[in-house]
């Protein structure tokens, strides 16, 4: 028998993680495993494979992520035999999803309704984890998953032919680093941007075109007491015009600071050999090593982990699943070794998630922990691109060759009484005008649902209010008719663009309407009604967003931050449609089912 293929589908690499859980369980029970994205896994493989488990996330209105839509291609063409072609093989599924969303879990639910029309078995029922439940995923994930295995061993018991192994083995790692000590040593720890941007430009594994763009404005738009710092970044391409749509998304490379990786540096003993060239070997060609955007170079130890490995992320389980074979102390290895089982969810959020402590603390507070250097790319995660929406129109600039984006630059203070950084968030902060940096452009569909004639109503609380401000300048020139609901704390401290929107409604006072509120400021609006929170503004306005919704083919679009809002914002409309057009709220909740259904109801939250 074959070994056994986990294909994992994901924008955040959370679905990764389970399908890395996964396949060391299934190896701990003599199984063998292999985990490829789904579009990494070579199409003629599904002809001997017996034995697929899909892992998957929805995101935005019901997508599926980039690294499956090739594979979903594949799956969808008509020529394809029914019930025929996927007759040999048997699957089982599990989504991640967050049922704040219409289409919540929509992905793995098409993908296991496909699966089954091309004539694949399930050999466990599919699973499904909802990221706003108070049990979290990993207690779908764990029911799943214990389902899955006894299915597998019942039907499979003698699958296996190689014994389980032994707790202490290390395997050789996927991607070898080797240091080059025989080569001159090169300095990699000062130009860090310069060394940055040597990275390849050009269209990168997933069609998306690296490019290289300039700072040309880096200002704060809150207030300087105001305790969160929220920037307005303008970036043009120096190579010229590009192009671009209302919601489509920046990708930006960030590094780690030089301070974090000397700590890691240290912690390990690797300073003497930091900043001699390393190379990267693979002994097989079954896992792809995927960085975005490519190596930068000269690739050195000390260039490989400021510029590619997450070190200040939060660890996840299979992190500690990695490390803990590499800890000489048996207290610190056993305690390591709990972080990575399922049933010690509690001790590894208590340690990990709550106090939101780094990669980079845990290595540190694990004395005996000494990590291979062949092993690096292995264990740490990639440093992934951070992504934010486009804050403009691309037809604001008469060269069509910038964008703008806001950004919040995340600071706290954590229950270890340690201030945390954003690794991305921070970089940026510190670029000065005349930085040139590295970023690609990820299209969204979401524009395309804008009909040229439909109102639109566009929620942008917080930093949501990024594609918002994109969509109002796109869309002025054409006359379509925008209410605008934002949310802040204060008007005088973080009103984000509120100068801005107030002059363009001034100009535009037959199209735009803007309504503002703050949750911390003791002003009434209208003279007589307390607003906090965009959904009572929402609701303030019923008349007005019950008669562009029903009478008009209005289109709501929502954006910011996941959790309460965006599921009180439903409610609130549910609440509406309701009260106005005196039905139940039943029949109220048909009707919104029915705009998501026809993409009037748009989310995008995070």
């Amino acid at each position: 028998m074959n070994k056994i293929v986990v294909l994992y589908g994901t924008e955040t690499f959370n679905s990764y993680e389970y399908a890395v859980l996964l396949a060391n369980r299934l190896e701990a029970n003599s199984y063998e495993a292999v985990v490829y994205s789904m579009d990494d896994f070579p199409l003629r493989k599904l002809l001997e494979t017996k034995i697929i488990i899909f892992v998957a996330s929805t995101f935005g209105n019901g997508d599926n992520p980039k690294n499956t839509k090739k594979f979903w291609r594949f799956l969808l063409q008509r020529k394809l035999p029914r019930n025929e072609f996927l007759d040999h093989i048997e699957f089982s599924t599990f989504g991640l999803g967050d049922s704040s969303y219409p289409r919540y879990n929509f992905f793995i639910r098409k993908l296991h309704s496909r699966l089954r029309q091309l004539g694949a078995k399930e050999i466990s029922p599919r699973g499904e984890g909802d990221e706003q439940s108070p049990e979290g995923v990993e207690a779908f994930y764990k029911e799943w998953e214990d389902s899955l295995i006894n299915n597998i061993i019942t039907k499979y018991p003698m699958i296996s032919k190689t014994p389980k192994m032994n707790e202490d083995y290390i395997a050789p790692p996927k991607y070898r680093v080797e240091v080059e000590t025989n080569r001159p040593k090169r300095k990699t720890d000062v130009n860090i941007q310069d060394v940055s941007n040597t990275r390849f430009i050009g269209p990168s594994n997933d069609d998306e075109e690296i490019r290289l763009g300039e700072v040309q404005c880096n200002d704060r738009l809150t207030s300087e007491d105001h305790f969160q710092d929220v920037r307005h970044f303008t970036i043009k391409d120096i190579n010229g015009a590009i192009q671009y749509n209302s919601g489509d998304i920046i990708s930006l490379y960030p590094s780690n600071s030089v301070d974090d990786v000397n700590q890691l540096l240290e912690s390990q003993g690797w300073e003497e050999i930091a900043d001699y060239k390393i190379k990267i070997s693979q002994d097989t060609e079954e896992y792809k090593l995927n960085i975005e955007g490519g190596l930068v170079q000269p690739l050195t130890l000390r260039s490989l982990i400021t510029h590619h490995l997450d070190i200040m992320s939060i660890p996840r389980r299979s992190f500690f699943m990695s490390i803990y074979k590499f800890a000489s102390d048996e207290r610190e290895r056993e305690k390591l070794q709990e972080f990575s089982q399922l049933e010690f969810t509690e001790d590894l959020y208590n340690y990990a998630d709550r106090p939101r402590r780094s990669i980079l603390e845990t290595v540190t507070e694990f004395f005996s922990l000494k990590i291979p250097v062949a092993h690096v790319l292995d264990i740490f995660p990639i440093l992934r691109p951070r992504l934010f929406s486009i804050a403009s129109a691309l037809s604001s600039f008469p060269e069509s060759n910038s964008f703008d984006l806001c950004v919040a630059i995340v600071k706290y203070k954590t229950l270890l009484k340690r201030i945390r950084k954003g690794v991305c968030t921070t970089w940026l902060k510190d670029l000065a005008p005349g930085t040139k940096i590295l970023y690609s452009i990820k299209k969204n569909d979401v524009y395309s649902k804008f009909k040229d004639d439909s109102p639109l109503i566009l929620i942008g609380p917080g930093t949501g209010i990024a594609p918002v401000r994109s969509i109002i300048q796109d869309k002025l020139s054409s006359d379509t008719a925008m209410c605008v609901f934002s949310g802040n704390r204060y008007k005088n401290k973080d009103y984000l663009y509120g100068e801005y929107f107030e002059k363009l409604e001034q100009q535009n006072a037959t199209t735009l309407k803007v309504f503002p509120s703050f949750s911390r400021d003791d002003t009434l609006y209208d003279g007589n009604k307390k607003i906090k929170y965009v959904q009572d503004m929402l609701y303030y306005n019923k008349e007005v967003i019950y008669d562009m919704l029903m009478n008009r083919d209005g289109i709501i679009y929502l954006c910011g931050s996941s959790g309460k809002m965006p599921i009180q914002t439903r409610i609130t409309i549910v609440s509406i449609i309701e009260e106005c057009g005196k039905i139940s709220k039943q029949e109220a909740e048909k009707v919104l089912l029915d705009f998501e259904n026809e993409y009037r109801y748009l989310q995008e939250t995070w």
